[in-house]
């Protein structure tokens, strides 16, 4: 496999989760009292946000693998974007004490230590109230993908 192919191979699987993140959250947005939105929605985030994250191949064993620029994403929405892939670092794919905001109390009381750990508070779901624009934000995307997609297909050897 050339470079160029598997250059082609991820772009064409990056589409591929954009769109499984769609159809995922309609299906959340459709049905809100399912009691698998509160696990779905995080996953949705995370499924999003793998274009935009490494992806090794065999072509570039000793370089940085792909990943998914943001120049597909309309610039009214990256914020949004930037939003959801923080949020996919910090608190869904990994768990940022930072994000947390924990602070440590170890008090000694009667020869007995207590150790009490207020921190955030952090459901994951911080951002389903903006279903819509994240919707808007993948099919925006997908529709400058798709473009990008046939002048790759188009460059590929026979």
């Amino acid at each position: 496999m050339i470079e160029q192919e598997e250059k082609f191979i991820h772009f064409v699987s990056c589409i591929k989760w954009l769109n499984n993140t769609w159809r995922l959250l309609n299906t959340i947005k459709n049905e809100k009292d399912n009691p698998l939105v509160a696990p779905a929605f995080p996953f949705a985030l995370i499924e999003y946000s793998k274009p935009y994250r490494q992806s090794r191949g065999i072509t570039r064993k000793n370089v940085k693998g792909f990943i998914l620029g943001t120049m597909y994403i309309p610039l009214k929405l990256l914020a949004l974007h930037e939003r959801i892939t923080n949020s996919r670092d910090q608190v869904h794919a990994h768990s940022d004490l930072t994000v947390m905001d924990a602070k440590l109390y170890v008090h000694e009381f009667k020869g007995q230590r207590y150790t009490v750990i207020p921190q955030n508070f952090i459901t994951g779901g911080e951002e389903l109230s903006n279903i819509d624009e994240i919707i808007g934000l993948i099919e925006a995307t997908l529709d400058n993908m798709y473009v990008k997609e046939k002048e790759l297909e188009n460059a590929l050897p026979a």
